[in-house]
């Protein structure tokens, strides 16, 4: 199987926080990765490397086959269409619906008739519980909400690669199963490959192939989550283990 993102001996240094980032890695066509790890960890660097938004100052970024640095600008474009991103900011347009962000891509790249993209968007939005929703601007949903209409939007095209940043960050327990559930689905049919960092433990977590925790800029532990755990000193158990639950006082009769 061939990989769909290699990193190799890729530098980057992050100067506001005194952050070198140095990591070889590859993502195999099909498989879900998450980058792991506490604040400056330099997880969030390397989504940025694999998506091109920084440039490494040693080393190579290889996505879907195609060395970045050696990319004009239009071979950049044709590349970028083939790779959904979501940052930390998910980046809808606040004077359009979530129906109209996420048919978006569709009507700008693909020029689809409109009720193709009618039937497309609502299906989508259905599977994440946002299809009541659709007619709200940005400024009238929740944070998840906001979030999951993102990633919808980053890949309603039908994109090979998904680089995620904290998808579940603001989404309630069952936003994160219609998440999990969606790209199961989605990665039965096609070979979707999903890079995601993620700061602490989510139910999203056991659903990867692998994880990779970082810390100090550097890749220190590679493998399934099942694996690490074992592996796992105190500090990276804070991120790889769901989080125990306070003991509830026993109540006077």
């Amino acid at each position: 199987m061939s990989a769909a993102v290699e990193l190799s001996d890729a530098c980057v240094n992050w100067e506001e926080q005194d952050l070198q980032v140095h990591v070889t890695l590859s993502v195999q066509t099909g498989e879900f990765l998450a980058l792991v790890g506490p604040n400056r960890s330099g997880r969030g660097l390397v989504l940025k490397l694999c998506a091109g938004l920084v440039s490494p100052v040693q080393g190579t970024v290889r996505v879907l086959g195609r060395e970045m640095a050696q990319l004009s600008e239009e071979d950049l474009v044709d590349l970028r269409l083939r790779v959904g991103i979501v940052l930390q900011q998910p980046g809808l347009l606040n004077n359009m619906t979530i129906y109209d962000n996420v048919a978006l891509p569709l009507r700008y790249h693909r020029g689809m008739p409109e009720h193709e993209i009618q039937s497309l968007v609502m299906a989508r939005l259905e599977t994440l519980g946002l299809s009541q929703l659709w007619n709200r601007f940005p400024a009238q949903l929740n944070e998840g909400e906001t979030r999951c209409a993102a990633i919808l939007r980053a890949f309603i095209m039908d994109q090979e690669l998904l680089l995620l940043e904290d998808p579940t960050e603001g989404l309630d327990a069952e936003m994160v199963g219609r998440l999990s559930q969606l790209f199961a689905d989605y990665r039965r049919s096609r070979p979707l490959t999903i890079v995601a960092t993620m700061r602490a433990f989510s139910p999203l977590m056991e659903s990867v192939d692998r994880i990779a925790f970082m810390r100090g800029g550097r890749i220190e532990a590679i493998g399934r989550h099942r694996d690490l755990l074992t592996m796992a000193d105190a500090g990276m158990k804070l991120y790889l283990r769901a989080p125990v639950p306070p003991e509830q006082p026993i109540q006077p009769r």
